[in-house]
C-alpha cells in the first residue's frame, strides 16, 4: 500500500534524522570494512609467487587456516563477500521496486550476509573440506629476497603480518621507518612501517588492523550473550510473573552486586588470560539489566488486546511470548546493544592494558597501548591505539543514542 509504514520504517526515519548518529553509521562501515578486509589490507603471505618451477598461492590457503579463531570468522565473512554483494545487488533492486524502506533493505542485507558468513564458516571449520596450509613453515618474503630476483610474488598493500617479528635493528622503531639497504633480509624490509613498530619488530599498522577484528567480536558476542539471557528471562519474569517473576527478580539483584570487571580478574587469574573468559563473563553479568527493561515492556504488552486474543486462539505460552510479546519489547534491548558493545571494547582494551587480556601474540588494540604504557618514550604506541578505542566507542555511542531518540515516542516528532 502506497504511503504504509511500519514502525521500523517510523524509527529509521527519525534516525536518520539524527544527524550525528545517522553519519556514525558511515563512520562504522569502514571500521567493519578493515576488519573484514584486513588479509587485503596487511598480510605477509603474497596472492601469488613463483618458487622457480610452480605457481603458489599462499594468501587463499592462509585464509582458510588463521593462526586465531576470531581470524577464521572474519576471513569467511571475506570470503562470502562478493558473492553476498552481487547477490545483494540484484535483491535490493526488487526489493525498492517493491517499496521497501532504505532501512529495511539495509536490514535485510545484513542479515543476508551474516547467513552467508555463518554458512561458509559451518562448512569450512571441518579440515577435510578446507585447503591445508602446507606452506605454513615457509617465509616466502625471505626465499624471494635470497633468490634474487628467481622468485617473485605479488603482495597486498601493506606486506606485513601480524605476527611478524623482526629484532634486527626494527624494534620500537617510529612512524615512517624503513630499514637501510643495508640491513634486508627479506623481501618486504624497504617497505615503511606507516605507524612505526613494537618492542619485537612487528609492524604496528598491521597489529592495529587486525585487533580491530577481536575488539568488534568481543563487542557483539558479548553483548549477545547477555541480550539472550536478558530477553529470555525479563520476558519470563514479566510474563508468567508469580513466583518466577520474584525469583528472578532476586537473582537479578544478586548478579547485580557482582563488578564483571574484578569478577573477569579474578577467573583470569585462576584459569590464565583468555579473551573467551572475557567474552563469557561480560555476558553472564551484563544481563541483569536488559532483562529488567524488558520484564518492565512485556507487563505493559500482556494486558493487551493481541495477547488476550492470540491466548484465546489457544497460542501456546512460547508462541505468545516469543512470536508477538518479546518482538514490541525489544526497543529497549535495542537501544542498550551499542553502549553495550562500546562497553565491551573498552573492558577488553582495560584489561589488556593491565596484562590480563588477550594472550599475545595475539594483536589487541589494549596490548599495544600496554607497550606504550612501559615505556614514555614510545608516543606512537600510546596515541595510535587510543584513537582507535576512542573513535570506536565514540560511534558505537552516538549510534545508541540516535536509537533512544528514534524509538523514544515522547521524542518522535507528529508531522
Amino acid at each position: 500500500m502506497e504511503g504504509y509504514q511500519t514502525y521500523w520504517d517510523i524509527v529509521w526515519k527519525q534516525f536518520r534524522a539524527n544527524r550525528p548518529a545517522y553519519r556514525a553509521v558511515w563512520a562504522l562501515a569502514p571500521v567493519v570494512a578493515v576488519a573484514v578486509f584486513a588479509p587485503l589490507i596487511c598480510s605477509n603471505e603474497p596472492l601469488v609467487f613463483w618458487d622457480g618451477q610452480k605457481w603458489l598461492f599462499p594468501w587463499i590457503r592462509t585464509l582458510f587456516n588463521p593462526p586465531e579463531p576470531v581470524d577464521f570468522l572474519f576471513n569467511m565473512a571475506l570470503l562470502a563477500f562478493p558473492f553476498w554483494l552481487t547477490f545483494s545487488l540484484w535483491q535490493n533492486r526488487r526489493r525498492k521496486a517493491r517499496g521497501y524502506s532504505a532501512g529495511r533493505r539495509l536490514w535485510f542485507a545484513s542479515l543476508e550476509y551474516s547467513v552467508a558468513t555463518i554458512l561458509l564458516c559451518g562448512i569450512f571449520s571441518f579440515a577435510a573440506l578446507r585447503p591445508a596450509n602446507s606452506y605454513a613453515t615457509r617465509t616466502f618474503a625471505a626465499e624471494q629476497f635470497e633468490s634474487k630476483g628467481a622468485k617473485h610474488g605479488v603482495y597486498v598493500l601493506v606486506p606485513f603480518g601480524p605476527g611478524e617479528q623482526d629484532f634486527l635493528g626494527a624494534d620500537n622503531r617510529g612512524p615512517l621507518f624503513r630499514k637501510p639497504a643495508a640491513e634486508w633480509r627479506e623481501s618486504n624490509d624497504g617497505f615503511p612501517h606507516l605507524f612505526g613498530t613494537d618492542d619485537s619488530g612487528r609492524d604496528v599498522f598491521t597489529r592495529m588492523v587486525y585487533a580491530t577484528r577481536l575488539s568488534i567480536t568481543v563487542g557483539i558476542v558479548a553483548v549477545g550473550i547477555y541480550l539472550t539471557i536478558g530477553c529470555i528471562l525479563g520476558a519470563a519474569a514479566g510474563y508468567f510473573g508469580g513466583r518466577l517473576d520474584i525469583l528472578i527478580s532476586r537473582v537479578i539483584e544478586v548478579v547485580l552486586l557482582f563488578p564483571s570487571f574484578f569478577l573477569i580478574l579474578t577467573l583470569v587469574a585462576l584459569i590464565g588470560p583468555s579473551i573467551y573468559i572475557i567474552m563469557f563473563v561480560i555476558g553472564i553479568t551484563g544481563w541483569p539489566t536488559i532483562a529488567r527493561m524488558i520484564r518492565g515492556e512485556v507487563l505493559k504488552q500482556r494486558s493487551s488486546d493481541y495477547v488476550s486474543a492470540a491466548q484465546a486462539l489457544g497460542f501456546s505460552h512460547v508462541r505468545v511470548i516469543f512470536r508477538h510479546i518479546l518482538p514490541n519489547s525489544l526497543a529497549p534491548a535495542l537501544v542498550a546493544a551499542p553502549f553495550g558493545i562500546a562497553n565491551a571494547i573498552t573492558t577488553e582494551a582495560s584489561l589488556s592494558l593491565l596484562g590480563f587480556g588477550v594472550r599475545p601474540p595475539a594483536p589487541s588494540w589494549g596490548n599495544i597501548l600496554r607497550l606504550g604504557y612501559q615505556n614514555d618514550s614510545l608516543w606512537w604506541l600510546v596515541l595510535v591505539p587510543a584513537l582507535a578505542i576512542f573513535l570506536t566507542v565514540t560511534i558505537f555511542n552516538l549510534i545508541g543514542s540516535g536509537l533512544r531518540d528514534a524509538m523514544d515516542p515522547r521524542l518522535r516528532s507528529t508531522r
